[in-house]
């Protein structure tokens, strides 16, 4: 019995050890080919073997697909101290599970994540573009051919069309409209790029310094958009300018660290992870370059009195604008099919 147990296990050859990659790059998975040459006289192995030596290891059966780590719950309900890697265990949960019967939990609100977005997206493009249009339709006389000391500026700047009163309420209404929505979004993206890292991060402290980046610079942006719609240039042009800037500066900082924290998250995978990430970097390329210009068009007509530099600066405001707003376009692919937005009320029962 020795001897052919000795010779069984003599007679298994193993290969060398394989490494496949997927295509998304994210996941590996490893393959060990073995071949038996020998035959094994008494190791007769059986289904009802099995079946039986389950029963006597106390080793429960899984039947049917793995979902939600049912696998290592089993598992861990037979054994408490055992702890068996799946997804439930890979990310930490952020939130305590609460569930009958210790707490009563009633649904207020349930927002299926097309509705929630459509919701916070489609009021600013609506606002900025109904601004424009309204200005040059209704009141181009106001704002046209205006001269100032440098010459005559044929094209507003979006600064003297939300200075108009029809086109102010406008544009406020709607853009201080879907600031709440946006905040939970930065939420949602916050605590989801720390769940979702990519194994294959090669700096996670990067990583982890590009996420906290996204969440202040995210704030700061919304807050400086706030300053610009709130004091114009009638109130306070110097700050107006001011806002104006931080605002771009900001804003340019949040497209990049977020486009480093989706190249490093499960953010990048498909169905909808690349297109997201290939928008949102060429968004940001374009958003990037056309800083420059604006910022030099401005200065050329101010210091050196060029008069179309300022044309090209009003063209570059409003390029700038729907430029911003594509780019958080791509929250539609980042939250479909994977996030779901529900208000609940959990309170405990009262005892009798």
């Amino acid at each position: 019995m020795s001897s052919n147990s000795t010779a069984s296990t003599a007679s298994i050859h193993s290969k060398q050890l394989h490494r496949s990659r997927s295509g998304n790059g994210l996941r590996r998975s490893y393959v060990i080919p073995v071949e038996l040459n020998a035959k094994l006289p008494e190791a007769v192995v059986t289904t009802e073997n099995v079946e039986l030596e389950a029963k006597q290891t106390s080793i429960p059966s899984v039947s049917g697909s793995l979902d939600n780590s049912s696998y290592s719950d089993t598992l861990s309900s037979t054994n408490p101290s055992t702890t068996v890697p799946g997804p439930r265990n890979r990310f930490p949960a952020c939130h305590p599970v609460r569930r009958a019967p210790e707490y009563e939990v009633r649904e207020l609100l349930r927002l299926s994540p097309m509705a929630f977005f459509f919701t916070g997206f489609l009021p600013p493009l609506f606002g900025a573009v109904s601004s424009i249009i309204v200005a040059l339709t209704f009141h181009n006389d106001e704002i046209s051919n205006y001269n100032w000391q440098c010459g005559r500026a044929r094209l507003p700047s979006l600064s003297r069309i939300i200075n108009l009163p029809v086109e102010r309420i406008l544009w406020q209404f709607t853009f201080l409209f879907h600031i709440p929505l946006r905040l939970v979004e930065l939420g949602v993206g916050f605590f989801r790029y720390g769940r979702l890292r990519s194994v294959e991060t090669k700096s996670p402290r990067f990583y982890t310094f590009a996420r906290y980046c996204y969440a202040i610079f995210g704030i700061l942006e919304l807050i400086f958009m706030v300053a610009l719609s709130i004091v114009g240039e009638r109130e306070a042009i110097q700050y107006h300018v001011i806002f104006f800037y931080a605002f771009g500066v900001f804003a340019t900082g949040f497209f990049i660290v977020n486009v480093i924290c989706h190249a490093n998250s499960l953010y990048y995978l498909n169905p909808y992870g690349r297109k997201s990430y290939k928008i949102k970097k060429v968004v940001c390329v374009l958003y990037v370059i056309s800083v420059p210009i604006l910022l030099g068009a401005f200065l050329l007509y101010w210091k050196k009195c060029i008069t179309f530099m300022y044309d090209v600066f009003a063209i570059m405001e409003y390029t700038d604008v729907f430029l911003s707003i594509a780019y958080h376009s791509c929250a539609f692919y980042d939250i479909r099919h994977k996030v779901i937005f529900s208000i609940r009320e959990v309170k405990k029962p009262k005892r009798l």
